[in-house]
């Protein structure tokens, strides 16, 4: 009987399996002891100044060491000074440090020496901002904008900026943010859906790009919904052989955050006869265009509204860059 590549990979899945519980049997540790371990390894080299937890074992196929752990390690004065530690179970009661996983990576301590540098930058900053009456939350990939009461759109430019100035005389490269993160702006009306300003690195230099309503949060469902009404009664009306796709984005006015550019793709209306014998051929993508809408938050209405057909296709922040500048 012929083999096929499917057996093979099931037969290989299998022995991974079998090697697994092997392994555990005979060589891998029990997590409370490479708690144990660990608590011995944190005691010796920083007293009682850190603690751990999220502990869980990190084995696999990569490094097939079964006393692999991960863990969350924390300063009991700081929290907000916080590394992953990798290491191995069986080891680290005796060790002075640990490597890195990564050839040019940082040593643990250097890692933890690294993290309250950038820590007590990050306050520092904090602190510069709270006369602004900004109060700023970090994490990552993001910073938390909270205003302290209601500002112009001018003003809050302003404290932007400052703060990107602020950010830009640090070496922002031990923030982890890579060349890109957002800003999320959050306003002391809680009325006022919060917003997402994409912050970028062009040329070594820090620089505020879009702002786009954020998606993951309650006030922006009433938004979503408002808006996705108009659109299909729209379509009803002018487009009935159209629906909507699910793909979207939105632009915020950066001086009225109250009207907001937003684009969805839209395909046409396939009987399910159609659906089935697009599965069974060559894929071909139903896209046919996309409707725009700029859409007033605090009216909610429509200001402008249309279908644009594509001949060739554009993602979405293409498509939102030709209409910020058609609509802005």
């Amino acid at each position: 009987m012929d083999i096929g590549f499917k057996e093979v990979v099931i037969g290989i899945l299998v022995l991974l399996v079998l090697l697994y519980y092997a392994v555990k049997a005979k060589y891998m540790l029990p997590e409370k002891v490479a708690a144990k371990n660990l608590e011995t390894f944190l005691k010796a080299n920083y007293g009682t100044a850190l603690k751990y937890n999220d502990l869980y074992r990190f084995f696999n196929t990569a490094t097939m060491n079964p006393n692999c752990f991960k863990a969350v390690i924390y300063e009991v004065e700081n929290p907000k000074v916080e590394m992953y530690l990798t290491f191995e179970a069986d080891k680290i009661a005796e060790q002075k440090d640990v490597k890195s996983m990564y050839p040019d990576g940082l040593s643990f301590h250097q890692l933890y020496l690294q993290k309250q540098e950038v820590v007590a930058a990050q306050a520092l900053i904090s602190d510069k901002m709270k006369p602004l009456g900004v109060c700023l939350e970090w994490s990552y990939d993001l910073v938390e904008l909270t205003f302290d009461r209601d500002y112009s759109e001018i003003e809050i430019a302003e404290k932007e900026q400052y703060f990107i100035d602020l950010f830009s005389k640090e070496d922002t490269d031990k923030f982890g943010y890579y060349h890109c993160f957002n800003l999320k702006l959050i306003f002391k009306n809680d009325t006022d859906t919060s917003l997402m300003h994409y912050v970028e690195q062009e040329n070594s230099v820090w620089v505020l790009k879009d702002i786009k309503l954020n998606e993951n949060e309650v006030g922006f469902n009433e938004i979503d919904k408002d808006v996705k009404a108009t659109i299909q009664k729209y379509l009803e009306e002018a487009q009935p052989k159209l629906v909507l796709s699910n793909y979207f984005g939105t632009v915020v006015n950066k001086s009225d955050f109250n009207r907001v550019i937003w684009v969805q793709y839209s395909e046409k209306r396939r009987t399910k006869k159609e659906i089935e014998a697009a599965k069974k051929g060559v894929y071909v993508s139903p896209i046919n265009g996309y409707v725009v809408v700029y859409w007033n938050i605090y009216k909610k209405q429509a200001q402008h509204i249309t279908f644009v057909p594509l001949k060739e296709h554009l993602t979405v922040a293409e498509i939102l860059m030709v209409e910020k500048e058609n609509l802005m």
